[in-house]
């Protein structure tokens, strides 16, 4: 039996290897039960993700060296595990993208309405508030106004990601061809890298965006060198063609090409969306 290496997918592959049955049906939300994480966007979208080659794909280690291979996929539901011994080693899954379009719940389309609906109670919310006299009235007043008003806007930190991953989009398709890029597939918070995309031969490319501001003026607060830390340790584990470290910031960007060049070796470091139209603003280690 072969000893384990499929990295990040490594439970999956126990889980595999120690299940006897020439044919397994595995659900997504098992899947990732599994392995206590979500699978990449595009494990959700392309067939390659689920290749029977280590050559293309380095997490098929999961299944081939657990004895198994893809037999069919239904995005969104199941994936059926195939023991090796029972199939040509030349195996062709089949794959049915009937339910992709309804894992999709959440277009780009959609999630700008959610933003500009929010942007017009905001101001709505505002218009009927006396602000220019915000200084005179009473505490209770003040933090009765601004709780509604945070009511109102919610995390305007995921917004602000949502359209940085909207600027990637523009990005990366200048750049790659991709079978489909929906930036709004992955939840903003969610774990896992913030862009995990697989081109159309099946070259695959990984991304982390920031849209921080420095806390300080020549470098970042310990809670932002924390976070930016964790995800270039992100970049770094996984295995990819393509690595993208995304900013929208010129002075985070100038600090982290100032100061973590060291942190990000292999990996393309981008202004957006100063990139999209001039090439002096990404910065490749």
């Amino acid at each position: 039996m072969s000893r384990l290496k499929a990295g990040r997918y490594v439970l999956l592959q126990h889980y595999l290897m120690n299940v006897s049955a020439n044919e397994i049906k595995l659900s997504f939300s098992e899947i990732e039960s599994i392995i206590k994480e979500s699978l990449p966007a595009s494990a959700y979208k392309y067939p390659a993700w689920w290749g029977n080659t280590e050559r293309s794909q380095k997490h098929a280690v999961t299944w081939l060296h657990a004895g198994y291979k893809i037999k069919e996929i239904n995005f969104g539901n199941y994936v059926i595990f195939i023991k090796a011994e029972v199939v040509e080693s030349k195996v062709s899954f089949k794959v049915d993208h009937s339910n992709q379009a309804k894992v999709v719940e959440n277009t780009e389309a959609s999630y700008i309405e959610k933003i500009s609906n929010k942007l017009m109670e905001a101001q709505a919310f505002l218009n009927n508030e006396e602000v220019d006299a915000f200084s005179k009235i009473e505490v209770i007043e003040q933090f009765e106004l601004l709780k509604g008003l945070r009511r109102i806007l919610g995390n305007v930190d995921n917004d602000m990601s949502f359209l940085g991953c909207l600027l990637i989009k523009e990005f990366l398709q200048s750049r790659h061809d991709f079978p489909e890029l929906n930036m709004a597939l992955k939840a903003q918070g969610s774990p896992g890298l913030d862009i995990d995309e697989m081109t159309v031969d099946g070259k695959r490319v990984i991304g982390e965006l920031k849209t921080t501001y420095p806390y300080k003026e020549n470098d970042l607060g310990a809670q932002q060198k924390n976070s930016f830390l964790k995800d270039f340790d992100k970049l770094q584990r996984n295995d990819a063609e393509y690595k993208y470290f995304f900013l929208t910031e010129q002075h985070t960007f100038d600090i982290v090409c100032a100061k973590y060049l060291n942190h990000l070796q292999g990996v393309y470091i981008v202004l957006l969306p100063d990139a999209i139209e001039d090439s002096k603003w990404i910065n490749s280690v």
